[in-house]
Parts: structure tokens; sequence; C-alpha cells
């Protein structure tokens, strides 16, 4: 019984020790925001936003995923600028055997703080390639970068925007828009995309998106 009392104590004595706690005011209210990680296993933690004890958001801060061949990851950071915040996501991926190399892009998401205190969600805009139909490339994804005439083209390029926006609940943006997030991520992100891809060319080749 004190060997099952012991290791309760280890599991929570890590669980604990691995938490980043910071306790902001933004609008005139208290939040807590919590790094946590959450699957040791699966090598994930997260970033969640107490008010009042209570859970109201959960935000991946990182998430590494593959196999011998590939990987998969996912970065998260935040901001706070007066009654906004700003989650931030970038994913990348590389396969020697040049079958799993998505997804690749970024996100960002607007949540503000009303006068009561309620948090919402304003605004998500996306740029990913991803595949959206099982583990088949889309046809449409082919358009993302270069303009077409063809209406079937469009047709395509359409689908796979619109099956994008329905899988991570956001606006797929362009041009100047997409330069413009991707500008903002990969620098918020810098340091974390430089220790966790700067090795990949190295090992997948051009086999990778990062």
């Amino acid at each position: 019984m004190k060997k099952a009392y012991y290791v309760l104590f280890l599991v929570l004595f890590c669980t604990y020790a691995a938490a980043q706690e910071e306790k902001v005011l933004i609008n005139g209210h208290h939040f807590k925001f919590v790094q946590t990680v959450v699957n040791d296993t699966l090598q994930a933690d997260f970033i969640e936003i107490y008010k009042s004890n209570k859970k109201i958001i959960t935000h991946t801060h990182s998430h590494f995923d593959g196999d011998c061949s590939s990987e998969n990851i996912e970065l998260g950071t935040y901001q706070i600028k007066e009654n906004t915040i700003f989650f931030y996501t970038y994913w990348a991926s590389g396969d020697r055997m040049n079958k799993n190399i998505y997804p690749y892009g970024f996100r960002k998401q607007t949540y503000k703080v009303a006068n009561n205190g309620k948090v919402t969600l304003r605004s998500s805009i996306i740029y990913v390639k991803d595949y959206v139909d099982a583990y088949a490339e889309h046809k449409g994804m082919q358009f993302l970068d270069t303009v077409t005439n063809s209406a079937n083209d469009q047709k395509l390029l359409n689908d796979y925007v619109s099956k994008v926006e329905e899988m991570y609940s956001s606006k797929f943006v362009f041009g100047k828009q997409k330069e413009t997030l991707e500008k903002e991520v990969r620098t918020l992100l810098k340091n974390e995309i430089k220790e966790n891809t700067g090795y990949w060319k190295e090992v997948y080749g051009d086999n990778c998106n990062k």
C-alpha cells in the first residue's frame, strides 16, 4: 500500500513540477495561464487559461508525433495586448519516404475579453497544407501558391479551402494576408522552430515542409 502511495506522490509531483503558471489582469479581470504536460507519452503540452478557477481555453503549446522515418510538430504561443489574447500556431512535417510531409502552415486566433470578463473568439485565420482527404494529397492544394484561370482548377482549390476551413474552424488567407500571418508566427516562434526543425534538411532533404 505504501508503494502505491509513493507512486501516486511521484506522479503528482512530476505533474506539478512540469506546470508553469502566469497570472494576468485583462480588462479588469484576473486570468491564470498554465502551461502543463498533459500527456507525456504523446509528447504534448498545452497552455490552459483559467478564470475563477474554471478552465475556459486550451491551446497546444507543443505536440510531437512521428515514427522512425517521419516527424510532425505543432508549436504554439500567445500574446496579450490590452483586452485581446492572441494564440499562434505553427505546423511542420518531414518524412524520409516523402509520404507524411503535412501539415505545414500557420494560424492566428484572436480572443476578446469583454467588460464583464467573458472571453470570445473573434477571428481565426489560417494558411495550411494538410491531408483533408485521409492521407491522400488533395489536388486543389497545388494551386495555393499559383494563379490559375482554369474553372476546374479553381473548383479544386475552392474545395480544398472549404475542407480546411471546416476542419480547423478558421478562415483561409492568401497573398499579403498569408505573408503577414507567416511572418508574425515565424517571428514569435523563431527560437522554437529553429530548435525543433533546424536539423531537418540534413535528415529529410527536400522531403519536408518547415
